[in-house]
């Protein structure tokens, strides 16, 4: 199993329309798509609870992870019109977009 986390950083403004392409159109998507197995979007905390807690805020304002069964499946999918199609929604209202994949080692409740 492979992980991959979606760095993404909105255009001025456009937090709800990427909000909305992350959500409602591409990850919807993708969760229709062989080898798919879960994903999550997480944003960080207020600064000011940041603050209390001591946390760091990450640079990204929203990180998409998604699990597959492997990275071959994942690419098949990337390798689709209709990725290219939601995944555009995505970028369009993106400053920043990064990627990086990963390993599952070991996993609980998945």
């Amino acid at each position: 199993m492979i992980s991959l986390h979606v760095y993404l950083t909105p255009k001025a403004d456009k937090e709800r329309e990427l909000d909305s392409a992350v959500c409602d159109d591409w990850l919807a998507a993708m969760s229709q798509q062989p080898g798919f197995l879960s994903a999550a979007v997480v944003k960080p905390f207020s600064d000011e609870d940041l603050e209390k807690l001591g946390g760091l805020r990450p640079e990204p304002a929203i990180e998409a992870i998604s699990f597959w069964s492997s990275d071959e499946e994942r690419l098949e999918w990337v390798a689709t019109p209709l990725h290219d199609q939601v995944f555009a929604g995505v970028v369009e209202a993106s400053d920043s977009v990064t990627y990086t994949l990963q390993t599952v080692e070991q996993e609980w409740n998945l």
